[in-house]
């Protein structure tokens, strides 16, 4: 019996543990299921896990690392999820659990935070240093300034303040008028929160005796002749004659003067002169002269030669400072000046830089050795005259990245044509003027005159005005540009009507002369100079393929450098972009667009050295 039931007993143990390796053969071959997750393919993130398949009820991680310049916003997954930030910019997603089969796109955008501008407060005072204002008894008085549009104060244009004899230059650091000239309503430096004295700097007028005149209907004065010696250092034009206000150099002014000609070699004019005729300086040689922007009126025969320094006051409020981006120009240069002791990295361009670089990425990799400033605003605006206003804030350790855009006579240096825009630029700071050498441009007051006549279409506002909004502090354009993925390829087309493109017709060797001239003169004041290329949209409708005609451009333009040992630090293939890159033009660069160049910018400029 015992025998039996034992062999009963293993048996049933054996049929038992046949059981239980069968039941575990089934759980072996069918697992618990499985849900498929995967993340919409986007040219913003690379992600480390694109799809996968996980447990229901689980959760599905993966890391998206970032495109510089980009941030997650949020996803469209139905369920739950979260998302955290690392000190690299990645970003860890993970959706809660999964349940059902989900395909989610992430939501990305442009990270721009427009830095919080500081607000500076500072004072001037200023000496009249011999003048009055009627009514006063002071000799002085302060001036408060807190300023949020601008990084420097414009000084007081000084109209109430008179010393007979006497017409008021501008403002100078020193009493006696050896220190720094500010021109009336020009722009200084002071340091935040604390306040400097300015001195009124006058110069007296020539003696009334030496001038003819002519009284005009209105009760104001002509000049009509001259019969002094001449020869004074500064020709300083009265601004009375007999009582009258001197409005008028007439035509006969140096017509058979007794001293031959002028030779003085400056020219001051006052405030009450709004007309110069033809021929009034005819027997002169100026090279330098002082006036006013109320002058209304000045023949294009004024002057027998071209005149080489132009100092302008500000007789006028300024029409320009909160309602035109080529304004900015001025607050620009502000950076530049204030940041004349430190060193920094300059992009110089039209407005391919100005919509076409993310110089918050170049600070993020350059930013602990160089000031960031992004000079580029019009391309159509005379390059000369940018160029030697900004090669006058260049020194040692600094860096200039020029990138003359390709089909800009201006930037290539074989226009240098001039209109009213120039002023527009300077509106903010007169006192630029006078920076660079208009000794070969016989153009600066029609250019001034059309300033004057188009001045009148705008509504005057304030110094304390500014394009802020449009520009962030390091002169990079800020108006949204979004790239939206969805129709990338519906957008691969032209902006311009002007068949945008390399235009190698415009490099001329005279104008790569000039530009190496430029060149050499900011590595002489110690700076490093590199040049590279504006974008181009690939998808212009020209005669010419962009491709064929940027391949010619790069020869001719390595050709025509060469001689001075200069030569691009990048390959204009890289530059060249889809239409889905552009925003309004075939060389304004959308927000994507702008990370990429710089990207690639960056690229080139490490791989130079920098």
């Amino acid at each position: 019996m015992r025998t039996g039931c034992s062999g009963i007993k293993k048996i049933l143990l054996a049929a038992s543990a046949a059981a239980l390796v069968f039941a575990s053969a089934c759980s072996q071959a069918e697992p618990p299921p499985t849900i498929a997750v995967s993340i919409t393919d986007s040219i913003f993130f690379s992600p480390s896990v694109a799809s996968g398949r996980v447990e229901a009820g689980r959760d599905f991680t993966t890391v998206l690392d970032m495109l510089p310049g980009y941030e997650f916003v949020s996803c469209d997954y139905d369920g739950e999820y979260a998302s955290s930030v690392d000190s690299d910019g990645n970003v860890t997603l993970t959706l809660r659990n999964v349940t059902a089969p989900a395909r989610v796109t992430v939501l990305s955008q442009e990270v721009y935070r427009q830095s919080e501008r500081e607000v500076i407060n500072c004072s001037i005072t200023y000496d009249y240093n011999g003048g009055t204002v009627a009514g006063q008894a002071a000799q002085s008085e302060t001036r408060q300034y807190t300023l949020t549009e601008h990084i420097r104060p414009n000084t007081w244009n000084g109209q109430e303040l008179e010393r007979g004899g006497y017409t008021l230059l501008g403002w100078n650091t020193s009493a006696e008028g050896d220190g720094e000239h500010i021109g009336l309503g020009s722009r200084v430096t002071v340091p935040d929160g604390q306040s400097i004295t300015l001195y009124a700097e006058w110069v007296q007028w020539l003696p009334e005796d030496d001038f003819l005149y002519r009284a005009l209907p209105d009760g104001t004065a002509a000049l009509t002749g001259y019969r002094g010696s001449g020869d004074a250092d500064m020709f300083v034009i009265p601004a009375e004659a007999d009582g009258r206000a001197v409005t008028e150099i007439a035509s006969s002014f140096t017509t058979n003067i007794p001293c031959g000609a002028i030779s003085s070699p400056v020219l001051v004019l006052p405030d009450t002169v709004v007309s110069l005729k033809s021929g009034a300086f005819g027997n002169s040689a100026f090279s330098e002269i002082y006036f006013f922007d109320n002058l209304e009126s000045v023949s294009d025969t004024a002057f027998p030669n071209n005149i080489s320094t132009y100092h302008l006051n500000a007789a006028l409020p300024p029409h320009y400072q909160a309602v035109n981006n080529s304004a900015y120009y001025a607050d620009n240069v502000d950076r530049l000046i204030v940041n004349a002791d430190k060193k920094k990295l300059v992009f110089f361009a039209g407005c391919s830089f100005a919509y076409g670089v993310n110089s918050n990425m170049a600070d993020n990799m350059f930013g602990g050795e160089y000031v960031v400033c992004n000079m580029g605003v019009n391309g159509d605006i005379n390059g000369a005259f940018q160029m030697e206003i900004i090669l006058s804030c260049l020194g040692e350790g600094d860096i200039l990245v020029h990138s003359p855009e390709q089909m800009s006579a201006p930037q290539l240096m074989s226009s240098f044509y001039l209109d009213g825009r120039m002023f527009i630029m300077i509106e903010g700071n007169y006192d630029l003027l006078s920076i660079p050498d208009f000794s070969d441009n016989d153009l600066i007051f029609r250019a001034y005159m059309h300033y004057a006549e188009i001045r009148g279409r705008e509504e005057p506002c304030s110094y304390s005005d500014g394009r802020t909004e449009s520009f962030n502090e390091y002169g990079d354009f800020t108006y949204p540009r979004p790239y939206d993925e969805a129709t990338e390829n519906e957008r691969d087309v032209t902006y311009s009507d002007d068949k945008y493109n390399f235009a190698p017709e415009m490099l001329t060797e005279e104008g790569v002369a000039k530009l190496a001239g430029y060149y050499a003169a900011a590595e002489d004041a110690g700076a490093k100079v590199y040049i590279t290329y504006a974008p181009v949209n690939s998808s212009a409708q020209t005669a010419v393929s962009v491709e064929e005609a940027g391949e010619s451009f790069d020869a001719r333009f390595k050709q025509l450098l060469a001689p001075y040992g200069y030569a691009p630090i990048s390959d204009y293939r890289d530059y060249i972009y889809p239409g889905r890159y552009f925003y309004d033009s075939d060389y304004h660069l959308n927000d994507y667009g702008a990370i990429m160049r710089t990207v690639q910018l960056i690229k080139d400029l490490q791989a130079a050295g920098v």
